[in-house]
């Protein structure tokens, strides 16, 4: 275990360097600035006419519309940089020589990549809360930090076969930058299709499946969301756990063969 936290902080020693940390806490601010102004308009004022239920019109939208878009983007680049390092700088044979096996290494970076979707998502919360509290009743944020931890969890996870097809076709950081583009813009083509799309093809895929799962979490909150025509395939936590995690499984497995084939 000692060992494991070393290697977590050497991963994050490699990051601070490329001062990437701060590039992720002002990207959490992308989204929730411009849907505020959106939230102001006559025509959200009346459909949330209460302040509360303004603000987690708000929320919704930045967790369920922003973060669900940008992070797996994030993730993904997060992942190539931390996968391609010993690429670009030549040292596979010099990890070698270490009492550390790949296995250990893969497993440091993705507790990175959960550390970073965890805080990502609780950064968008705090820009959330800072915009909202213009004009909006800030409340309930003990349940709102909650999903804001749980989403930060459950689209990391989502985001691992990405990153499985990130590590095997090992080309350029742009490269992975439109694959992560296109994984985020196919996940919120099938959103636009609940209820059109089998359940199972929702279920398939990740980042849908916990977009589902958040906004029935959110309604059964108090949320105002109408999802009477999704009931019958919003998931519930304990099946979004199991799905993400047999996904999450499958993914680290097959990351940890290809980063061990592409170091021999």
């Amino acid at each position: 275990m000692k060992e494991l936290l070393k290697l977590v902080k050497c991963e994050f020693a490699k990051l601070k360097r490329k001062k990437f940390i701060l590039f992720v806490f002002l990207s959490a601010f992308l989204f929730p600035v411009p849907i505020t102004f959106l939230m102001a308009t006559p025509r959200m004022l009346a459909r949330y006419p209460d302040k509360t239920d303004l603000f987690d019109g708000l929320f919704n939208m930045v967790m369920g519309y922003g973060v669900i878009f940008l992070l797996p983007c994030i993730i993904g680049v997060i992942a190539a940089m931390l996968f391609f390092m010993e690429r670009d700088n030549d040292t596979f044979k010099n990890l070698r020589t270490i009492p550390v096996t790949s296995t250990q290494m893969i497993a440091a970076k993705v507790i990175v990549l959960f550390v970073f979707g965890i805080i990502f998502c609780l950064a968008s919360m705090l820009a959330t809360i800072i915009c909202g509290s213009f004009s909006m009743e800030v409340y309930g944020l003990g349940y709102k930090l909650l999903v804001a931890v749980e989403l930060g969890i459950f689209i990391t996870a989502g985001t691992l076969p990405l990153i499985v097809l990130v590590v095997f076709f090992s080309r350029t950081y742009i490269f992975s930058i439109l694959l992560c583009v296109f994984y985020s813009v196919v996940s919120l083509t099938v959103e636009t299709l609940f209820g059109t799309l089998p359940k199972w093809l929702c279920w398939l895929m990740p980042i849908p499946l916990t977009t589902l799962w958040g906004a029935g979490d959110m309604a059964s909150h108090g949320f105002p969301l109408n999802l009477k025509e999704l009931d019958a395939i919003i998931p519930s936590t304990f099946q979004t756990v199991i799905i993400l995690g047999i996904m999450a499984a499958i993914s680290i497995i097959l990351i940890d063969f290809l980063y061990k084939k592409r170091g021999e």
